[in-house]
């Protein structure tokens, strides 16, 4: 009897060649009775490390359960935006979707908080914050109202810059009247009107287009996320803000979730937390090199008064403290 890899592509099936990647294997037959697979839809490029990330729980949820529970991966927005991805599961049209705090968010507003740009003193504090017994309580909230279980502990998908094409971002000031896209998120609208430029939220699989042709002067993200999309190509500028560490999480539906044992749940959660290591690890990696990387392509390096930055979102913390509650933003960032 052979060997079966997980069925994952940009149309189910992703090709020999990002299956080796992945390493796919001794992953044990399947039998005809057995379930159908979970889908996992995502919105990140193949080769981006949320991508790979994704391949290694299925791997690994495939190995420890001997082939009985499987997930087929849709990567790079096949089955929708981000928004939309997250709203089939909490529809339970889909099982599984990957993302951050400003969409999953908009379903448990407090939850944006994890997205507040200088919430956090690195990552080790953020994720202290988001298991902490306030977050806790909130994902409860989402599980048990909008059918959105997380799985296991946040991924690291990196500190957010800006990138422009005409104007470096020296100061905050050098951002007004800038059309910066955002997701489509409440608080990254309030972030981009607190230093007087104009928001405008598109999904990610938009953003390369829109920036070509001037329908937004600039963008925000990772490093790894600025590489993959090669925004280097249609951007000049690369301003290091980091504004925001940002975090990303696996959500199951709630209902799927209660219909597995408890020694299942607990297989889901070791092999999310594996792709979790295997989606920082590379995040990291390449973190450490594309400064360079992406000098070599072409895009210049601003390095930004980040305080100043700072300085703006006064406002941003100001207007949404009715959201997260009194007090509870200076709670979080007290946490050691």
């Amino acid at each position: 009897m052979t060997n079966q890899t997980i069925n994952t592509s940009r149309r189910r099936v992703l090709g020999a060649a990002l299956v080796g990647a992945a390493a796919l294997t001794n992953v044990p037959v399947l039998l005809a009775q057995q379930a159908k697979p979970w889908r996992l839809g995502h919105q990140y490029n193949i080769d981006h490390p949320m991508a790979l990330g994704a391949l290694e729980a299925a791997k690994q949820l495939a190995l420890k359960s001997n082939g009985r529970l499987r997930i087929d991966v849709f990567p790079a927005g096949q089955l929708g935006t981000g928004k939309e991805l997250v709203q089939q599961v909490s529809d339970d049209s889909l099982d599984i979707t990957i993302d951050g705090p400003g969409q999953f968010g908009l379903w448990q507003k407090p939850l944006t908080i994890f997205e507040v740009p200088f919430v956090a003193r690195d990552w080790d504090h953020l994720v202290k914050m988001m298991e902490g017994d306030w977050a806790r309580g909130h994902f409860k909230l989402l599980a048990e109202n909008q059918n959105l279980r997380k799985i296991g502990t946040p991924w690291y998908y990196g500190s957010r810059h800006f990138t422009t094409n005409n104007v470096a971002l020296k100061t905050a000031a050098d951002a007004k009247g800038l059309k910066i896209r955002v997701p489509e998120s409440p608080l990254y609208l309030d972030m981009i009107r607190a230093l007087g430029g104009a928001p405008t939220p598109m999904a990610l699989a938009e953003v390369y287009l829109s920036l070509q042709t001037g329908v937004a002067d600039g963008q925000e993200n990772p490093l790894p996320t600025i590489n993959s999309n090669k925004f280097f190509e249609v951007q000049k500028f690369l301003n290091l803000t980091a504004h925001i560490v940002n975090p990303m999480l696996p959500l199951i539906s709630e209902k799927k979730w209660k219909a597995l044992s408890p020694a299942d749940q607990k297989l889901v959660t070791e092999a999310f937390e594996a792709g979790g290591v295997a989606a920082t690890t590379a995040l990291r990696t390449l973190e450490s090199r594309l400064l360079g990387d992406l000098k070599a392509k072409g895009m210049t390096v601003v390095e930004s008064d980040r305080e100043s930055f700072r300085t703006a979102m006064k406002p941003v913390y100001a207007k949404n403290e009715n959201v997260w509650g009194k007090g509870v933003l200076e709670q979080l960032q007290a946490m050691k």
